[in-house]
């Protein structure tokens, strides 16, 4: 997939990849999309366990953002082309070269809470604390740290194909986000 797209890739070229027969595969996979939909889904589904066993160490909604950003790339900063195929695949596969169904999107919609449940939670606690802060809904925030995430790894991506690195590290970037992060969950 890496070498030839997504939608160039077959199914036959995955077998011999893999040292299995075309029919070896299909009893695993039923066609290519289940196929990328699993690598896809695998994706996902680590960074969102990651995220979410990170918030849980924290107390605070300020800490939890923190959290969700710093696992967000923590998890997908060396493994880029991960990152790629979990959150840019339909952008860059081109019009109907996959398609996901909605037993697969099922799947995927539980692993909203483990990316922004805990952190909405913390938020919430905290705007218990102080009734008039964190005007933006708590859950939003959570999203809106994740989104800023992705951000930070679609730049890096972006400048790696070049081999031409960010100015700032990813500490540094993940420590600027926080703070803007932890200055809205005060407000």
């Amino acid at each position: 997939m890496l070498r030839q797209g997504i939608a160039g890739m077959t199914l036959d070229a995955v077998a011999r990849e893999v040292g299995v027969s075309k029919t070896a595969l299909y009893y695993y996979f039923a066609s290519k999309d289940a196929l990328i939909f699993e690598l896809v889904y695998g994706n996902l589904q680590s960074q969102a366990q990651a995220v979410h066993d990170a918030v849980e160490t924290t107390t605070t909604g300020a800490d939890a953002l923190q959290a969700v950003l710093r696992a967000s790339v923590r998890v997908f900063a060396s493994r880029l082309d991960d990152f790629r195929l979990a959150f840019l695949h339909g952008q860059v596969a081109g019009q109907g070269a996959m398609h996901f169904d909605a037993q697969q999107f099922a799947r995927i919609r539980p692993l909203n809470e483990l990316w922004f449940a805990g952190a909405a939670k913390r938020l919430a606690n905290d705007r218990k604390k102080r009734p008039r802060a964190a005007r933006i809904e708590p859950r939003l925030l959570a999203f809106l740290a994740w989104v800023a995430s992705i951000g930070l790894l679609t730049m890096k991506g972006m400048v790696e194909s070049h081999d031409d690195p960010l100015i700032y590290t990813d500490e540094q970037l993940v420590d600027a986000l926080s703070r803007v992060f932890a200055a809205a969950a005060a407000v």
